[in-house]
């Protein structure tokens, strides 16, 4: 580099997190099937559960119930929380290799954030005991009245905070609500085969890349700067 020139800056990273980060979805099984059995309905599978999952609660409860009544919905969301709340640790943990780029990441001076559609009271505390050794901008989870992605309001505010355009942020996720998230703010997407949804189910939503180990994360983020 010459005298003259200044180094180029970073880029910057929104992460999801169920799917991407950590895996949650035992917990979120086991909380999911408790409401089901207390209603009478039969218990939604792993597998299936994981194809339910991203657009938030409200949605996820609809989903594996099949209930359509906004109010009965209201109330099964309401007998969710406090399961959920006390099981959300017992299984969830970060993916194997997320930490070595998260190190990583972080040596090279990429600044990050994380941006759920989970409600943001289970998100944060995730967070807080699973991320705590990184310097994560914020960890964020769905508020109201702030939309839920794939409207680009939280990502952008996000990148504000962590002092990049979005044309320097890589938006990071395992589903197509992720990657449209990215395109609407004008990030780069990235998808991640690991989580919760099908190569092809990633490729058909047109992500700008596709990763399947988190350490190629590191070429394609830090080595961008």
């Amino acid at each position: 580099m010459g005298s003259g020139e200044r180094p180029r800056r970073t880029s910057g990273v929104i992460f999801d997190l169920d799917g991407t980060l950590a895996d949650t979805l035992d917990d979120i099984t086991e909380a999911m099937n408790r409401i089901l059995a207390g209603i009478d309905q039969p218990p939604v599978p792993r597998e299936r559960m994981r194809l339910l999952i991203g657009e938030g609660l409200s949605t996820l409860m609809q989903r594996a119930t099949g209930i359509e009544d906004e109010n009965v919905i209201a109330d099964l969301v309401e007998r969710y929380r406090p399961v959920y709340s006390e099981i959300m640790l017992d299984k969830t943990r970060l993916y194997p290799g997320v930490a070595d780029a998260l190190d990583a990441l972080t040596a090279a001076g990429v600044p990050i954030a994380v941006l759920s559609n989970k409600p943001d009271h289970f998100t944060v505390p995730i967070c807080e005991r699973l991320l705590a050794d990184w310097p994560f901008v914020r960890f964020a989870g769905h508020r109201e009245p702030c939309p839920r992605k794939p409207d680009p309001t939280a990502a952008l505010d996000l990148c504000a905070r962590m002092d990049r355009s979005p044309a320097e942020t890589f938006l990071v996720g395992d589903s197509d609500v992720d990657i449209e998230t990215g395109r609407n703010a004008g990030m780069t997407s990235v998808a991640v085969t690991w989580g919760f949804r099908d190569l092809d189910h990633l490729v058909s939503a047109r992500p700008a890349h596709v990763v399947d180990r988190p350490e190629q994360l590191i070429a394609l983020i830090a080595g961008n700067g």
